[in-house]
């Protein structure tokens, strides 16, 4: 479902400059009622409000990421520094799911406009929210409550999950709230580099007849067929992070053997072609998840040609839903990879 995407601006009390999305009104009325109920303090006055054409969720998270391939930057490339904790919630200090890490783009603590006000904090001028989306679930038959206009659907057997999202603010744009991440004194004595060879040793030991090669080679690749990932040596490479990050986009692309996570699409997929260019931005989006999350701090983790990324490019303009559905395969994989029980993670909710 497409619906307009509405950008107010608006003062209140800590800025004379703020800007916020109503997404999904039909008319311009609209989108101003929801803005009252979202802000209903009277020191709030809107300044201008100016429809952005008709967008869906799907779109609005894949242009952004558009955008910046064709600038040549990956965002999911080093968007936490190597640091193990990326984007949490101010307020239940869990972890945001490895796709809104990806659309926050930074480490911290992130607020909804909501959950600032009852802090009695406020917004730094010229400060702007990012998105967020999660699912919400529906059982057919028997919830009865109407779905709105603004949101985008998928059916199953007896579920319907509807795509939302909501805006939040990362502490550094906030006044009158302290965080609550405590300056880190000391760091642990902890080699990434043994723990990244632990669990590619450990993960292939589990998954038998998957075997690895490390050799002297001009090509890295996984063999469906064979059920069998090879990379060049440690030492062809400028940086050991650079070969991790390559053993790792392999690792996720045996993941989807049909033993594991299976991503039959991918496995049988043609050079070129669409679900070729999928399955690669599932495999380095899993790259990148497994080594922040190991705490490898990559120079350059995006190994792949112009080539792939010409097609990358094509498929995304083409599927505006499949950036959202390569994450998630992504992040099921980085999790398979990881030996990560799937139950352990919930999902986003405002």
């Amino acid at each position: 479902m497409a619906s307009a995407v509405y950008i107010i601006h608006y003062s209140d009390k800590s800025s004379e400059h703020n800007e916020d999305s109503i997404y999904g009104a039909k008319t311009k009325e609209e989108a101003v009622d929801r803005f009252r109920k979202r802000h209903p303090s009277d020191d709030v006055k809107i300044q201008s409000v100016k429809e952005q054409g008709t967008r869906t969720v799907y779109d609005i998270v894949t242009e952004r990421i558009v955008s910046e391939l064709r600038k040549g930057i990956i965002p999911w490339h080093r968007p936490w520094h190597g640091t193990q904790d990326g984007a949490i919630s101010y307020t239940t200090r869990k972890p945001y799911s490895l796709l809104n890490q990806l659309l926050l783009g930074k480490s911290g603590e992130w607020l909804t406009w909501k959950q600032i006000q009852e802090r009695g904090g406020h917004v730094k001028k010229g400060a702007k929210a990012s998105m967020v989306t999660f699912w919400k679930v529906y059982l057919k038959g028997k919830d009865g409550e109407e779905i709105p206009d603004d949101t985008e659907v998928l059916d199953t057997a007896d579920k319907r999950f509807v795509l939302r999202y909501y805006n939040v603010y990362h502490i550094d744009d906030v006044e009158g709230i302290e965080s609550k991440i405590k300056s880190v004194t000391a760091v642990p004595d902890i080699k990434p580099i043994d723990a990244a060879d632990k669990v590619a040793r450990e993960y292939v030991k589990r998954n038998p007849p998957l075997s690895l090669e490390i050799c002297v080679s001009n090509r890295a690749f996984y063999s469906p067929g064979q059920d069998s990932v090879t990379v060049p040596m440690l030492y062809q490479y400028e940086c050991p992070e650079e070969f991790y990050s390559t053993l790792f986009h392999e690792l996720t692309h045996s993941t989807g053997h049909k033993s594991r996570l299976d991503r039959p699409e991918g496995m049988k997929s043609l050079f070129g072609d669409e679900n070729y260019s999928r399955e690669e931005l599932v495999a380095e989006m899993g790259s990148v998840f497994i080594c922040n999350h190991l705490g490898i701090e990559t120079e350059k983790s995006f190994r792949n040609s112009t080539a792939y990324l010409q097609n990358w490019l094509q498929a995304l303009s083409n599927d505006s839903k499949m950036i959202v559905y390569a994450a998630s395969k992504a992040e099921k994989a980085a999790k398979y990879i990881l030996n990560i029980n799937e139950s352990e993670a919930g999902l986003d909710e405002e």
